[in-house]
């Protein structure tokens, strides 16, 4: 059939509740691992064939492995905690998270549902008396696989289920107009600092943040394997909606608007005006602001200049040298400061940090979005900003360098710490007064 008479869409078949597709797809690889083991208990290897016993025995190793994650995935469907997971797998609940955390996260991406290909057939029901007539075969059992699976009788179940599915997906086209719609409202909260509608327009930003909250709280509900994830996103949505309307009345009410007055100028100055040192850019600002003496100036313009020289730091990072000279200069300073990190883990932590600091820049993201991605280091962010950047490959290694899970908290450390060291006075003692 050419592409002419290929149907312009295909319907999905309907899907079982997630739980029970997660069953599905276990029984199947738990038949891949019969079917393989029964194969070589009688195979036959040539004297000459060096490897191939343990070739058939590596196949069925891996098998093994999916499987373990398909019954994580089964497991959290079941409303098993992470705690439970870890309490099985003989290790802390942090552990059993930290394991396999993306491979539920990869579960949920493809809408908790087996994906049919080259693991069955797509239908369900199709796909389950095909397993049944396996079953019997070996057990003479009928209906073995079926009787597993109660919504492939319900049809209620299903419809709910895929009703939760479309809306999960919704919600997450949201959740991304979401980021795009506070992306603008911190800009115009920016440009209107110092005017009389800096108070309106930091309420629509907060407002921005309190609705991307109650999508992660609705995900949290309906997604129930990443409700800990989507749980989280809501409270930092929160934290971030509070911290801007909290910082809103200090600002209108400090040395009566100066320091609005002094960032909003600032502003409004060319890139030329701004490269000069601390004392003219003052002086300059006085005598445009009129009525805020140069001493007043000075006092807000000293974190302001460093902050900002240390986004520019930051932005100049979309071009590949520049990222990993500035990952470079910072690994280098951090190294002088404490005790120097053996040369493997220095090499990663750079090469890391060069990563960040690209997809910080093509985000027009500043040290804090990279600080967050340490301490998140599934986030997909990155990786999606990393493969549009001029460095496609940039994100291919980022991946395989966070992929070794016992071992990524070297270099995660390594590079909190370094930006720990070279983050702007200011925000430093702010958290040290809060």
């Amino acid at each position: 059939m050419d592409d002419t008479n290929e149907p312009s869409e295909r319907e999905r078949p309907p899907a079982l509740a997630p739980a029970d597709e997660a069953m599905l797809a276990r029984a199947q690889t738990l038949r891949e691992i019969t079917d393989a083991a029964l194969r070589d208990v009688a195979q036959l290897y040539p004297a000459d064939d060096h490897g191939s016993v343990l070739r058939d025995a590596l196949f069925i190793h891996g098998l093994a492995e999916r499987l373990v994650d398909q019954a994580v995935i089964a497991e959290r469907e079941r409303g098993a905690s992470w705690t439970d997971i870890g309490s099985a797998a003989s290790s802390s609940r942090q552990a059993a998270h930290e394991r396999w955390n993306t491979t539920v996260g990869a579960w949920v991406l493809m809408e908790r549902r087996r994906t049919g290909i080259g693991r069955g057939p797509a239908d369900p029901a199709t796909h389950a008396r095909y397993l049944d007539d396996w079953y019997a075969d070996l057990v003479d059992e009928q209906q073995a696989i079926s009787a597993l699976l109660p919504s492939l009788h319900d049809e209620a179940a299903r419809a709910e289920a895929n009703s939760h599915r479309a809306e999960a997906k919704q919600l997450h086209e949201r959740a991304e107009e979401l980021r795009k719609e506070i992306d603008a409202a911190y800009t115009a909260a920016m440009e209107a600092t110092g005017t009389g509608a800096a108070g309106e327009k930091r309420e629509v930003w907060a407002a921005k943040h309190l609705a991307r909250a109650e999508v992660y709280n609705r995900l949290a509900a309906i997604e129930e394997p990443l409700s800990v994830e989507h749980r989280r996103r809501a409270t930092a949505q929160r934290k971030v909606a509070k911290d801007i309307v909290r910082d809103r009345a200090p600002e209108l009410l400090t040395d009566d608007g100066a320091r609005e007055r002094v960032y909003a100028a600032y502003a409004d100055l060319t890139p030329q005006e701004r490269s000069g040192s601390s004392r003219p850019v003052a002086d300059l600002l006085a005598e445009r602001l009129g009525g805020v003496n140069v001493a007043s100036v000075r006092k807000h313009l000293a974190p302001l200049i460093e902050a900002n020289r240390h986004k520019e730091r930051i932005a100049a990072c979309s071009d590949p040298h520049t990222a990993y000279a500035t990952a470079e200069t910072l690994i280098r300073d951090y190294s002088q400061m404490s005790a120097s990190p053996g040369t493997f883990w220095r090499e990663q932590s750079r090469a890391l940090l060069a990563f960040y600091l690209m997809a910080a820049a093509l985000d027009d993201a500043d040290a804090e979005a990279i600080e967050f991605w340490v301490t998140h280091p599934d986030d997909p962010r990155p990786v999606e900003l990393l493969r549009s950047g001029p460095v496609p490959q940039w994100a291919d290694e980022y991946e395989q360098i966070l992929s070794d899970k016992k071992h990524r908290a070297n270099p995660l450390l390594i590079i909190q710490s370094a930006l720990q060291g070279a983050r702007p006075r200011h925000t430093a003692q702010k958290e040290k007064s809060q």
